[in-house]
């Protein structure tokens, strides 16, 4: 016999006709798609003036013993044909409510009668909208999945966003493990997240084992070490951090607070090293300038890519030396041939201005810097714009200043505000980097910046809040390899940072858009 029809076996549910075979075939259709019972929700709603029947006490109590709530995603007509087909054999005996608001009452009230004991099971509490770089602990989500009561969420790296049916948005980064029992809760164990609530939202609870963190309006974070240190920073309104020993306390934005066994101390806030946003999806192909570095020989790098010309001219990186350097040598690389920079006055400098204020972008090449690195050579691996006003540069280094974070890391910095991860690379060894910014309305360095080192995301060890506005129509040069972008004719004598780079580049690209995890993990095979 051909299997039912989910709408079949809706409509026999509504009769109260279903057998013990097809209860649980419905059930086990419910379970792969728990969504449902709010599709069947809005088509009660939708269609009550169905003439379904109340009957008698006995045939009430019978289909509330069976109803079961979830639909198949059928189109509504679908859905009042088959009760209507079902229920049309039986008028001839049965009498039949005929008022559409009793009816519908009718059929709303069996139907949520039911709910209770299946809510706990069944309630979706978050959607998984989106997630980048994420290497999953156990069971893989795809983009769209469903979290409900009771479930976890575990993963090692990367991030994800998750809405939370209305109550607003979870950004998660790993390593984290964070349990969901309830629509209004969540119990974070590990890693960090960042909360922005939406009215119906406020007095969201994120638990950990030192305490509460109670949402009181807009956006915050919270964060749990491996060592169980636990933190929540105020992005924008308030929240009640509410210590597991100890008064609670009203924090507004800008204000830290660092929970422990015994109460909780106030801390200074650092919003920059949190991720309060995911990186957009480009729905286009993203255009690109690419210098592969296998000329090999002569004094320029030919550019490749949409963006390789500018007003016809090509956009070929250029070689010069500034006294008493050289000018950048051919070396063997981590693909072909690459290019080594002296640290003392070697320099590449293209026609093409790079990406200007806000917009999203993402810069990947291959990097190798000796392990006797200097401070005063990590400065300008690839840079463009100008100094002349915060936020106006955009640079990627390998970090020399103890001051803002760890030496030899993958750094990033626009003149007042930087980005720093935590992978050293001063091994002498072939790294693949990538640096992405996503855009919006006031993009920022702490908070819409991503750093890859060998196809993974960093964590970030230090950031410094600084809106992205790199400005290169005022710029006096075009984007400069192996150059500090601090370091111009008029700075020369008062820059004590050092001037050039010192280390070897290969496979360069600038893109006008910001890449996903998998789209830099392709770049970095393809230059292998």
């Amino acid at each position: 016999m051909k299997p039912e029809s989910t709408e079949e076996l809706i409509a026999l549910l509504v009769e109260g006709e279903l057998h013990t075979e097809q209860v649980a075939e419905l059930k086990q259709r419910l379970r792969k798609n728990p969504q449902l019972a709010a599709e069947v929700r809005r088509q009660i709603a939708l269609h009550g003036q169905l003439s379904i029947a109340c009957e008698d006490e006995l045939a009430s109590e019978r289909m509330q013993r069976q109803i079961i709530s979830k639909v198949a995603d059928a189109e509504a007509e679908g859905f009042t044909s088959q009760v209507t087909a079902r229920l049309s054999r039986r008028r001839s005996t049965r009498q039949v409510l005929a008022l559409a608001a009793v009816m519908a009452l009718c059929a709303t009230a069996i139907f949520f009668w039911n709910l209770p004991s299946l809510s706990t099971e069944q309630t979706t509490i978050a959607t998984l909208m989106h997630s980048d770089g994420v290497q999953w602990h156990g069971e893989r989500l795809t983009d769209g999945a469903v979290v409900q009561a009771g479930d976890s969420v575990r993963f090692d790296s990367g991030l994800l966003e998750l809405e939370l049916a209305g109550r607003g948005t979870l950004v998660v980064e790993g390593p984290a493990h964070v349990d969901f029992p309830a629509a209004d809760r969540a119990v974070l164990h590990r890693g960090s997240l960042v909360m922005r609530a939406t009215e119906k939202g406020h007095g969201y609870r994120v638990e950990t084992s030192q305490g509460s963190v109670v949402d009181l309006g807009t956006e915050f974070a919270v964060s749990v070490s491996d060592d169980d240190v636990v933190e929540t920073h105020v992005i924008d309104g308030s929240v009640e951090a509410i210590p597991s020993k100890g008064e609670s306390v009203t924090l507004k934005k800008n204000k830290a607070f660092r929970l422990h066994p015994e109460g909780g101390e106030a801390i200074d806030a650092d919003v920059g090293k949190f991720y309060t946003r995911m990186p957009p999806r480009h729905d286009v192909a993203a255009q690109f300038i690419h210098w592969n570095f296998d000329d090999s020989k002569g004094l320029l790098a030919r550019a490749q890519g949409e963006l390789g010309r500018s007003n016809g001219q090509p956009n070929d990186l250029v070689f010069f030396a500034d006294p008493p350097g050289t000018t950048p040598q051919w070396i063997d690389g981590a693909r072909g041939a690459a290019l080594h920079f002296d640290g003392r006055g070697a320099y590449a400098e293209s026609n093409y201005r790079g990406i200007e204020g806000g917009s999203p972008r993402t810069v990947s090449f291959w990097v190798r810097v000796p392990e006797d690195f200097i401070l005063t050579q990590g400065f300008g691996m690839v840079s463009w714009g100008r100094k002349a006003d915060l936020g106006e540069a955009w640079q990627i280094s390998v970090n020399p200043l103890v001051k803002d974070g760890p030496v030899g890391r993958l750094r990033l910095g626009l003149h007042g505000g930087q980005i720093i991860g935590t992978t050293d690379l001063r091994d002498g060894k072939w790294h693949h980097i990538a640096v992405v910014m996503y855009g919006g309305s006031q993009p920022n360095v702490g908070t819409h910046v991503l750093l890859y080192v060998d196809g993974r995301k960093e964590t970030v060890s230090r950031a410094a809040l600084q809106e992205v506005k790199t400005q290169v129509e005022k710029a006096k040069h075009g984007l400069w390899v192996g150059r500090n972008v601090t370091y111009t004719l008029d700075s020369k004598t008062m820059n004590t940072q050092g001037g050039f780079f010192r280390g070897a580049l290969d496979e360069l690209y600038v893109f006008d858009a910001a890449l996903s995890q998998s789209e830099i993990l392709e770049l970095m095979e393809r230059g292998k």
